[in-house]
């Protein structure tokens, strides 16, 4: 007969894993957010393209999918700082 999960010592530390990941989902979307009304303001006043600011919005939108596929049990593996910032899409 199988445990619960609840008697799983890994359950437990996912499940702190997951608290911290969840206070840091709500910054990175509070990042986020301000990073695209930073690039609209800007795009809006001038038709130059920022690259910086446009790898900032990408990664950032990375970042939060990979917290969020944590979040949801899709994937085992923990996102930054256990993986590299990653800046590519989908990765």
């Amino acid at each position: 007969m199988n445990k619960p999960g609840y008697a799983n010592q890994e359950f437990w530390i996912r499940l702190v894993f997951m608290l911290i990941y969840w206070c840091l989902l709500n910054l990175a979307l509070t990042v986020f957010g301000f990073l695209v009304v930073i690039t609209t303001i800007v795009k809006f006043a001038s038709k130059c393209e920022l690259s910086g600011l446009t790898y900032w919005v990408r990664s950032t939108g990375v970042f939060v999918k990979q917290i969020v596929s944590f979040l949801s049990f899709s994937t085992e593996e923990k996102p930054f700082p256990f993986q590299p910032w990653s800046d590519k899409d989908g990765e």
